[in-house]
């Protein structure tokens, strides 16, 4: 008989893999942009497989929660430290881990009720996994990417290249088929007994399948960048003033700020672009007389183009008042000549969802935490290359910046803010995901953060050059260019996970028209080894 698991142990399995994934990324432990663990991804999902094996739908669903909300209240243990909601933070935390461990819940079930359907479903795991995942990171309200298994993966530029066919769910897809046959590997040889359903994974050469899946994508990889030359268009200086959050929005501070800016800049020898944070320039800079003249001298010293954080506001009909999180282009000469506003937003910290419903949480997110949406993205030129700013948060969704690239532009580049965090591994894991934007669309990343970590990577997500937190410095950076300019991903977007959502629907066709009945997908031929 086979051996029976206790709810218990199940859950203890489920707990040890979310522990696992924990350290795939930077974590409380080991704040870095190349965590030494993040290898564990290809294995951390082994027991919860191993717990799932055999588990009732409802039995699934609770550990489903189980890993959801073990794991993602490990990855997200920065928001419960904002001091921005000092007195909310740890509540945020519940009610964000408490609504993302839900789509585990729904996934534990689906898989589940999938494999007592079917025989050998294990295959099936990553297609529920993907299907979920993609609708946690669309909706509602643009949805949350955060802790999606593949951007673990970005210390490792080889096996970003998968990503150009695929998006990064194809590299979280992956991740997930191989623990997953792992898992059945390990059940097969060691926790069951020997029948026509695990006869299958008796056999000790299954092993190197799984193996040699990574082992594959490692080497292609690296020839796939060997092979492809890139070439120098400009450079880029970014900016990192490292502007206490206390103090950055206080008028007595004003001048004080310009003056680290300018400092810095100082140190800029005429690169193609100087890059300034998310609302560096602390005000609504085209309507303050004084911001704007101190800027527009700052820009004319340097004789460099520049492209300045600030806020924004547009006049509506009548009396209304429409206010942005924007991006200005400074020209050499001291001259705004483009202007950008973000169009995804931060719920509850950059906007209230159904807002006039939630009066009382206003002062949660302060006089900043009410921003109307942009209307389009925007392409910028400099002499040499293009790009397309996108601001802050904007940058962890693979579909917006698909989308901002049909600008046809070069290069992206990410102003952000990650002062609201502190010294957490929050910033660490915003910047891994926007060197996985970078590795998607084979565009180069030139990213500037107000207290790190600034950083610029090639075509292909190598990090070239990055800044250490709570520093005041910059950097300067080349922009280098690859002759092949558009990638699947970059033609087609999020294919993959549309793909996955259609083999899901068509697998619980499938499963619930069998009315309770049970599938052998290995047939007669499936005959104890």
């Amino acid at each position: 008989m086979r051996p029976v698991i206790s709810l218990k142990t199940r859950s203890l399995l489920c707990f040890l893999s979310a522990v696992l994934v924990w350290f795939c990324f930077p974590s409380f432990l080991c704040k870095s942009l190349t965590p030494p663990t993040a290898f564990f991804a290809w294995i951390a999902l082994i027991p919860l497989f191993i717990a799932l094996k055999g588990a009732s739908p409802k039995a699934g669903a609770l550990l489903g929660w189980v890993f959801g909300f073990s794991q993602f209240g490990g990855i997200l243990y920065w928001i419960g430290l904002l001091e921005a909601a000092r007195y909310l933070s740890w509540l945020a935390w519940a009610i964000l881990v408490l609504y993302l461990s839900a789509y585990f819940f729904f996934w534990g079930w689906i898989y589940c009720f999938l494999a007592k359907k079917i025989d050998g479903a294990f295959w099936m795991a990553p297609v529920v996994w993907v299907a979920l995942e993609y609708i946690r990171g669309t909706r509602p309200f643009g949805g949350f990417c955060w802790g999606e298994l593949g951007y673990s993966q970005a210390p490792y530029p080889a096996m970003l290249t998968l990503t150009e066919l695929t998006g990064i769910y194809g590299l979280t897809f992956t991740i997930v088929f191989i623990n997953a046959w792992l898992a059945e590997w390990i059940h097969g040889s060691y926790l069951s007994p020997v029948n026509e359903s695990t006869a299958f994974f008796k056999k000790p050469y299954k092993l190197i399948i799984p193996l040699l899946i990574p082992v594959f994508m490692w080497f292609w990889g690296n020839e796939v960048i060997k092979k492809m030359p890139t070439e120098k268009v400009g450079t880029a200086y970014l900016l990192q003033p490292s502007v206490d959050q206390e103090i950055k929005w206080s008028k007595e501070n004003t001048t004080a700020t310009y003056n680290k800016l300018e400092g810095l800049i100082k140190g800029a020898k005429y690169p193609s672009l100087i890059v300034w944070p998310e609302t560096a320039a602390p005000s609504y800079l085209l309507w303050s007389s004084y911001d704007l003249a101190r800027v527009t001298s700052i820009v004319r010293n340097s004789k460099c183009s520049q492209l300045v954080g600030c806020l924004d506001a547009v006049k509506g009909n009548g009396s209304e008042t429409h206010s942005f999180n924007a991006a200005i282009q400074f020209g050499p000469d001291g001259i705004p000549n483009g202007t950008y506003h973000k169009r995804h937003l931060v719920p509850f910290g950059e906007f209230v969802p159904f807002q006039k419903y939630l009066t009382f949480l206003g002062p949660v997110v302060g006089d900043l935490g009410n921003f109307d949406f942009g209307g389009r993205y925007e392409k910028f030129s400099v002499p040499g290359f293009s790009y397309c700013p996108m601001i802050c948060y904007e940058v962890i969704f693979p579909g917006d910046v698909y989308e901002a690239f049909k600008t046809d532009a070069d290069v992206l580049v990410n102003i952000s803010n990650d002062a609201w965090y502190g010294r957490t591994a929050s910033a660490y894991q915003h910047a891994m995901m926007a060197v996985v934007r970078a590795a998607e669309e084979k565009k180069p990343l030139l990213r500037s953060a107000n207290t790190g970590i600034c950083l610029a990577t090639d075509p292909f997500g190598r990090i070239i050059k990055f800044t250490n937190l709570f520093e005041e410095t910059a950097i300067t950076v080349d922009v280098l260019l690859c002759p092949s300019k558009s990638t699947l991903f970059s033609r087609w977007g999020n294919w993959f996970p549309r793909t996955c959502w259609i083999v899901l629907a068509g697998l619980l066709i499938i499963s619930l028209s069998m009315a309770g009945s049970s599938v052998n997908v290995k047939g007669s031929q499936s005959n104890g080894g």
